[in-house]
């Protein structure tokens, strides 16, 4: 898999030199999954199974008797990079964080849930354009919350809201409590 990683930088780094800015980017994108892939097939089959994982040095959790913070130290990815190893990945970080929150206390329980997701994304990232929220893969954090926390992502079980800020480093925070619909 490391081949593949360093052909894809040489074929990205052979468009720059070209000019073909659009040829690199769609290799650029293909990198992460890349990258996903030689990390994992070296925390499971390397030698070396005594290091962190990277779930474990990118998230902490933490739980009060009736919410929980989940830090994940980067941002909440595009929809439009949402691959298979991303959301593996994705899935990694959020369990990592609950299992973290679990260890200081027992995890509440919410017959309807909030769940309020706040990405920061770095200076320097996209600033031509805003993201919108909506084209964030929010069901990377929701499916895996679901069943931990609340029955089920449904209306019944689930409200949440995304908000994105601009920060020097790239984190996602969510915030899981039980819902109290406003006084209209």
């Amino acid at each position: 898999m490391n081949i593949y990683v360093l052909k894809t930088f040489k074929t990205i780094a052979r468009k720059i030199e070209n000019g073909d800015l659009h040829g690199a980017y769609e290799y650029a994108l293909r990198l992460r999954s890349q990258l996903l892939g030689v990390i994992y097939d070296n925390e499971m089959f390397a030698a070396s199974k005594n290091n962190a994982k990277l779930a474990d040095k990118q998230s902490e959790g933490y739980a009060t008797d009736d919410s929980v913070t989940l830090k994940i130290d980067e941002p909440l990815p595009p929809l439009k990079d949402y691959t298979s190893a991303v959301q593996e990945h994705w899935s990694e970080l959020v369990n990592a964080a609950i299992a973290k929150a679990a260890r200081e206390r027992k995890l509440p329980r919410f017959e309807k849930a909030l769940v309020w997701i706040e990405v920061t994304t770095p200076r320097g990232t996209n600033n031509a354009q805003l993201w919108d929220t909506s084209n964030r893969a929010v069901n990377l954090i929701i499916n895996n919350l679901k069943g931990v926390f609340f029955e089920d992502d449904n209306l019944e079980h689930l409200a949440f809201g995304v908000v994105g800020k601009w920060g020097e480093k790239g984190v996602t925070i969510v915030r899981i409590s039980s819902f109290v619909p406003p006084a209209l």
